[in-house]
């Protein structure tokens, strides 16, 4: 079974993806001036974007063991690490370094003009880029947190890291359990509590890694359970109602984020993978373009939120009920639009350069 076979979790993607982005949204317009007030229960299912950020973590340990366990199970080869690790490259890096480019470019020529953004061009710190490049910004290695050239990139700087450690992970896993699929969940979960009790989650340093490894791990130990009966049962439709319900009860009794948010989602993504009412939600095509374009939205949004305020006016929107809906609806339509421009111009082909093929599965 392959990624590109299961529509939904790239649905599950794009919808957490696309919650990113209208919560940062949202939270540039309050700084604007235009505030939202919405019930607290509103807040916690649909605006709080780093709960979407600790959904990644799972779902990406989760789909990477689905791919790949079978290439590190026996031995971790030289030459399956080393072709592993150019996929993964292939998939994050030409996007990230296009978008770090740009925003170096934006930065310099408004120092050049005399122009400032909102926060200041002091913030931007030049000694930050060789860790921005190198993909290692969230690892502890810079001294005022992950930086701002592209405050989404902390995430991916972690998934780096727990790329390169996701080849012995899962050899060690297959020679220490042996089939025994439940107590590597188990202590993956018990684990991730006991880490999240002891670390309030961050964005860089330990707090960071511990929150990105400890998910995406337990992400990959959710997938040893595929084919078990309660992976079965959860596929069905009362299995996939109960699982979806699971994370919305989750979602509400978290004022926050944590490792909670990762047990929660553990039920839903075994439950995307067969067809139920709840899978055909995820993989519907709008949805599911959603999370083809994904990676853009939330990568870009920072940039592409920057632009789309120097093109639709926060004061005129700040004038009525219509304008800020209608501003709202501007924005939405300008950020997805590149989104799916920079999908296509460079995600796509970069990805297809950097794996030394034309055609690339998604």
């Amino acid at each position: 079974m392959s990624m590109a076979e299961i529509r939904a979790l790239t649905g599950l993607r794009g919808i957490a993806a696309s919650t990113v982005f209208l919560v940062h949204l949202r939270e540039t317009l309050s700084e604007r001036g235009l505030q939202s007030d919405v019930p607290e229960w509103i807040g916690r299912m649909f605006l709080n974007g780093g709960r979407q950020v600790d959904v990644f973590f799972v779902l990406s340990g989760f789909i990477l063991t689905m791919n790949y366990r079978s290439w590190f199970e026996q031995r971790v080869a030289a030459s399956s690490y080393l072709a592993f690790m150019q996929r993964r490259f292939a998939r994050i890096y030409p996007l990230h370094f296009v978008m770090l480019l740009l925003v170096i470019g934006f930065v310099v020529a408004a120092g050049l003009v005399g122009a400032q953004t909102r926060y200041g061009l002091e913030r931007f710190h030049y000694g930050d880029l060789p860790a921005y490049f190198l993909l290692v910004h969230a690892w502890g290695v810079l001294p005022n947190g992950p930086g701002e050239w592209n405050p989404p990139s902390w995430s991916i700087s972690i998934e780096a890291l727990a790329y390169l450690l996701f080849p012995p992970a899962i050899w060690l896993m297959a020679v220490t359990f042996k089939g025994r699929r439940w107590l590597p969940l188990a202590l993956s979960a018990a684990a991730g509590i006991g880490i999240n009790l002891l670390t309030p989650w961050g964005l860089s340093g330990f707090a960071g890694i511990a929150r990105g490894l400890s998910e995406f791990f337990f992400g990959c130990c959710v997938m040893m359970l595929h084919g078990e009966r309660i992976a079965t049962w959860l596929q069905g439709a009362p299995g996939a109602a109960a699982a979806a319900a699971v994370l919305v009860i989750v979602y509400l009794a978290m004022p926050d984020t944590g490792f909670a948010i990762a047990l929660g989602t553990a039920p839903l993504l075994l439950a995307l993978c067969s067809d139920n009412p709840v899978s055909r939600f995820f993989g519907w095509q709008p949805v599911f373009f959603l999370g083809e374009i994904s990676y853009s939205i939330y990568l870009g949004h920072f940039l592409f939120n920057s632009i789309a305020y120097r093109l639709v006016s926060v004061a005129w929107m700040r004038t009525g009920t219509v304008p800020a809906i209608v501003g709202v609806a501007l924005i939405v339509a300008f950020v997805l639009s590149l989104s799916t421009v920079f999908y296509y111009a460079i995600e796509r082909p970069g990805r297809s350069l950097l794996r030394g093929r034309r055609r690339v599965a998604a």
